[in-house]
């Protein structure tokens, strides 16, 4: 009978998750990326089929495209708890005996599911109209983007309302200083506490590292593979016990 009233969720988080949130990230590149498409393929409709096409489409797509990950995870993993907690849809939702744990998994992984679909079908449609993308490929990219920020995102959803402006300071922080120390003759520079600090906050730079070899259809590196995948995991773990433990109004 829970399980009943738990499925009976779903297609409220489905129109949730496409409305309020998958929707801005599909806007973005939609506008980003699809404006120079179209004028491209409206001044040169067979611009795409020479090296020089196929280059600039690779470039545009890894460029602009894929913003639609980080901004698309952060969107879907962010604020799943904090926002029922803070703006008091709680009492509404668990009137009944369902699972609190069990619904808050399957809206995380619901919008695992879909991000990651979603990022194929956009892959689809780019390489239809201009050179071939690897579907799956970008759907592995994806999934490895949503399994870190969003996983980020449930830990610090589970914890404070401010959840989505850490995740991005969060990241910002993460790239640009993993960025630098990724460089030897710049990393001498920064003092020895920040290179340790980039090795303890999130893996951005690795995650970003990954996803340019599956665009490129090159071996991973398997040791940032399993840290992402690792730290990501961690993360949402730690947000599952912490929604098992914490109160969930305070």
């Amino acid at each position: 009978m829970r399980r009943g009233r738990l499925v009976a969720y779903l297609r409220f988080q489905l129109e949730d998750y496409l409305v309020q949130r998958a929707a801005i990230a599909l806007i973005l590149v939609l506008f980003v990326a699809g404006l120079p498409l179209w004028s491209t393929l409206r001044g040169q409709p067979d611009f795409f089929k020479g090296p020089r096409g196929a280059a600039f489409a690779m470039q545009l797509y890894s460029g602009t495209l894929a913003l639609f990950l980080p901004v698309g995870a952060f969107l879907g993993g962010s604020a799943i708890v904090s926002t029922d907690r803070h703006q008091g849809f709680i009492r509404f939702y668990f009137s009944k005996p369902v699972n609190v744990l069990a619904y808050y998994v399957q809206t995380y992984v619901l919008h695992c599911l879909v991000f990651v679909a979603l990022f194929g079908a956009l892959t689809w449609a780019f390489g239809a109209f201009t050179v071939h993308v690897s579907v799956h490929r970008a759907m592995e990219a994806a999934a490895l983007t949503f399994v870190l920020v969003g996983g980020l995102g449930f830990l610090l959803s589970t914890l404070t309302r401010f959840d989505g402006g850490l995740v991005v300071l969060l990241y910002v922080i993460s790239m640009t200083l993993q960025q630098v120390v990724a460089q030897p003759a710049r990393a001498d520079v920064l003092p020895g506490w920040l290179r340790q600090l980039s090795r303890i906050l999130p893996p951005a730079y690795a995650l970003d590292q990954l996803r340019n070899h599956l665009y490129a259809r090159e071996a991973l590196d398997q040791w940032q593979l399993w840290h992402v995948i690792g730290y990501g995991a961690g993360a949402f773990l730690l947000g599952f016990f912490a929604l098992r433990k914490l109160p969930l109004t305070r």
